[in-house]
C-alpha cells in the first residue's frame, strides 16, 4: 500500500478519496492510504481536520506521491506548475476498477478516471486530466492535459481536446471536433463545431438572463 497526499481538501477531494477506497479494495497491495489533505486558499475545507494542512505549511520531499484533487482548472494549473513540478512530486494515474481504460491510453501522469467510464481504442490522454463518472471517449481521440470532465460527458471518435478545459455536466462532443485550450462548456451543451481557445460556450436555450454592465 502506498501513502499519498491529496492536493485539495474540499468536496471534490472527498470524492477522489472514495475512488481511492475502491481502487484499494480491488487490489490492497497496489492500493493507497491517504496521509494528508492540503487545503488551498479559495476552496472551503471539508476533509478531516486531523489530516488537513494548509498549502503554506506543506513541505514535501522530492518524489512524494500526490494526487491533484481540485475541480477549478486555473487553480489546478497553478498547483501543477508551482507545487508538483517545482518539488518534483510523483502523481500516479488512478483508474477506478469499474472503468474500461487501456493502460496505453494514459501516456501522461496524474490522471484520475472515476467509476463507469469507457475510453475507446487508440484514444490517449496527457497529464492531470479528471474524468468523473459515466462518461465515454470515442476511439482514436486525443485529450491534452489538465482537463476537468464532469459526469455524463460523451464524445465521438477522432475528437481532439487541448489543455485546461472545463466541461460541465452532460456535455456531448460530435465526432471529429477539435477543441482548443482554456475553454469552459456549460452543462448540457452539445458541440458540433470546432471550439477556439479561450472562450466560454453556452447553450442558447439555457441562458435565462444576462446582466448589463
Amino acid at each position: 500500500m502506498k501513502d499519498v497526499v491529496l492536493l485539495g481538501a474540499g468536496k471534490f477531494a472527498l470524492e477522489v478519496a472514495r475512488y481511492l477506497e475502491d481502487v484499494t479494495a480491488a487490489d490492497p497491495q497496489a492500493g493507497y492510504r491517504i496521509r494528508q489533505y492540503v487545503a488551498v486558499a479559495g476552496e472551503p475545507t471539508h476533509a478531516p481536520a486531523e489530516l488537513t494542512v494548509d498549502l503554506a505549511e506543506f513541505a514535501p520531499e522530492p518524489g512524494s506521491r500526490v494526487l491533484l484533487a481540485l475541480s477549478e482548472v486555473a487553480l489546478r494549473r497553478q498547483l501543477i506548475d508551482d507545487v508538483i513540478a517545482k518539488h518534483a512530486l510523483v502523481a500516479d494515474n488512478i483508474v477506478h476498477p469499474s472503468s474500461r481504460v487501456d493502460p496505453a491510453a494514459l501516456r501522461g501522469t496524474g490522471n484520475i478516471i472515476g467509476p463507469d467510464n469507457y475510453v475507446g481504442v487508440n484514444t490517449v490522454f496527457g497529464d492531470f486530466n479528471v474524468v468523473n463518472y459515466r462518461s465515454s471517449f470515442g476511439h482514436h481521440s486525443g485529450v491534452g492535459s489538465n482537463n476537468f470532465v464532469a459526469p455524463n460527458f460523451h464524445c465521438g471518435n477522432s475528437v481532439e481536446i487541448g489543455d485546461d478545459n472545463f466541461f460541465g455536466l452532460s456535455c456531448t462532443v460530435a465526432p471529429g471536433v477539435e477543441i482548443g485550450d482554456k475553454c469552459r462548456f456549460q452543462a448540457g451543451l452539445t458541440l458540433f463545431d470546432n471550439a477556439a481557445t479561450g472562450f466560454s460556450y453556452l447553450a442558447p436555450n439555457r441562458v435565462k438572463s444576462l446582466k448589463s454592465l
